[in-house]
């Protein structure tokens, strides 16, 4: 079998059997009765890295698009009016789960052990880096998790949910380090050729030893208090990952390009499901950021004026959006009303790039730590990098944006003041690449903050902002399950598990904050 082969198939896998909902059959994190006992490093390494691939670009980028506010359920389809109001229940979003303890991480626990065997170091360095990464996804999606126990099913066929302060994530920085240690002996001598076997790095272990690096410090920014002597370390021995870690190599045909795009364009066969949000399209606008252009397509009614003449050069006149999470009507000549051609598509492709941690995201984690640290130079050092880097992923130049009295000028007075630049330019800088992580930011540290007021704008028709609105803060959906100030916390653990496991937790309420997250109304 081809090795790009392996993508296709985990991306036919995901979107056939369900993204939302779980099959009826029992597939508990310890038993996936159709998986193979026998494979190779060369087929293991990529199927473990396409699983992971097709889990965050469909799911991940879904769910992180919607609950940011880059996007909303357009309004003249129902798709995801439930995920975009919160409606969440114990069959939502359940390929998270079951696609990584059933398919990815047996993948990488079975290549980790052939290459011991093999003393192939270079595979068995990338194993753990990709496992430790897989965790960390579990466990800032639901919390508690198998963990010590899982993925053992003759010696715990119901493994014991370990607590993800205490265990989870001190066990990802164990695996983290473990493979930093072991890096030198993963380079060059008898280690096999990995190459195109590995899709993000070629096999280029100073990069992933980088990305691991750069883990650990996401990891510990979970708890900035209890790991500032770490993350000080880590800071000053340098070697943080400055790279993208991402999927580029996709094709137009079924099953073969972005995840994304392959479930919400290709399979459900219509464009019109997301659309632009007022929360980022009016904060793109205001300060007039050309990344709006990679973004959004701009609206029908503006291409029909262009093609008859007119000269529309400004960003308002090429784009609009609908306010979040509320459906107003299509029809021309009601009160408020949204035609489809007055609204702007999301931008879709199949070939945009799945990422997994981008180069700004590295950068204003560096940002954030140092600010924490009260070393304000280096902050805007590292901030100003990110900015330049989210900007130069599209091809434009962040110069004039980043300057003294810039739009995007570090604010330094305080605290507060460093950590709301720097956090609302990576959710800036996460649209259109790995969303699900600037939910978690927001989740984390309350930036954005979620405004009082219950829209952004005044109109859905004409510009003008809602009164005690303030640019770059999220609203309530127009229909919530939640509170006013509430926003989606965790996933709920699925049935498969939560039914099967007599040690599954009882579930927790989707707003309820898991350990290193703010308070609700935050």
């Amino acid at each position: 079998m081809k090795k790009r082969n392996l993508i296709y198939i985990a991306l036919s896998l995901l979107l056939t059997s369900g993204a939302f909902t779980s099959c009826d059959d029992y597939l508990d994190v310890n038993n996936n009765p159709n998986y193979p006992t026998t494979a190779s490093l060369e087929s293991l390494l990529p199927s473990a890295e396409a699983n992971t691939i097709a889990q965050l670009g469909l799911n991940g980028q879904l769910i992180g698009s919607l609950w940011s506010q880059y996007v909303t359920q357009g309004n003249s389809t129902n798709q995801y009016n439930t995920t975009v109001n919160y409606s969440l229940t114990q069959e939502s979003y359940n390929a998270f789960w079951s696609n990584a303890y059933a398919n990815t991480l047996q993948d990488l626990k079975i290549m980790m052990s052939l290459a011991e065997e093999e003393e192939a170091w270079n595979y068995w360095v990338i194993g753990k880096i990709m496992t430790a990464y897989n965790y960390h996804m579990l466990t800032d999606l639901y919390g508690d998790i198998p963990f010590t126990e899982a993925l053992n099913v003759k010696e715990y066929p119901a493994p014991k949910y370990d607590d993800s302060k205490s265990v989870v994530y001190p066990g990802i920085i164990k695996l983290l380090d473990e493979a930093i240690a072991k890096a030198p002996e993963a380079k060059g001598g008898l280690n096999p050729s990995i190459d195109n076997k590995d899709f993000f790095f070629k096999g280029d272990i100073d990069k992933w030893v980088a990305l691991a690096k750069s883990l650990k410090l996401k990891i510990y920014l979970r708890d900035y208090e209890s790991n500032k002597t770490q993350i000080a370390s880590l800071i000053s021995a340098g070697g943080l990952f400055t790279d993208n870690f991402a999927f580029t190599v996709y094709e137009d045909a079924t099953n073969k390009g972005n995840p994304l795009y392959e479930y919400n364009i290709r399979q459900l066969n219509t464009k019109e499901n997301i659309r632009a949000c007022h929360t980022f399209l009016e904060f793109l606008l205001a300060a007039n950021d050309p990344r709006i252009e990679q973004i959004y397509e701009i609206t029908t009614a503006a291409k029909e004026a262009i093609d008859e003449g007119e000269n529309l050069t400004t960003y308002r006149e090429l784009y609009e959006g609908l306010p979040c999470g509320t459906k107003p009507s299509t029809t021309a000549g009601t009160s408020d009303a949204v035609p489809l051609v007055n609204s702007s598509r999301y931008k879709q492709a199949y070939s945009d790039t799945t990422y997994l941690m981008n180069a700004a995201e590295a950068y204003f984690m560096i940002a954030e730590a140092q600010a924490r640290a009260g070393k304000v130079a280096e902050a805007k050092t590292a901030y100003d990098e990110g900015v330049r880097k989210a900007f130069g992923r599209w091809g434009f130049d962040a110069t004039d944006f980043i300057k003294a009295g810039g739009v995007y000028e570090f604010k330094s007075s305080s605290l507060s003041t460093m950590l709301k630049s720097i956090l609302t330019q990576k959710w800036v800088a996460a649209a259109k690449a790995n969303a699900w992580d600037a939910w978690m930011d927001r989740n984390r540290t309350g930036i954005p903050a979620i405004s009082d007021a219950e829209k952004v704008r005044v109109s859905n028709t004409a510009p003008g902002l809602e009164e005690g609105y303030e640019l770059g803060s999220l609203v309530r959906p127009g229909t919530t399950v939640l509170g006013a100030r509430e926003i989606p916390r965790r996933i709920p653990v699925p049935n498969v598990s939560a039914l099967y496991n007599v040690n599954a937790p009882a579930t927790k309420p989707t707003q309820e904050p898991l350990w290193w997250q703010v308070a609700q109304g935050n």
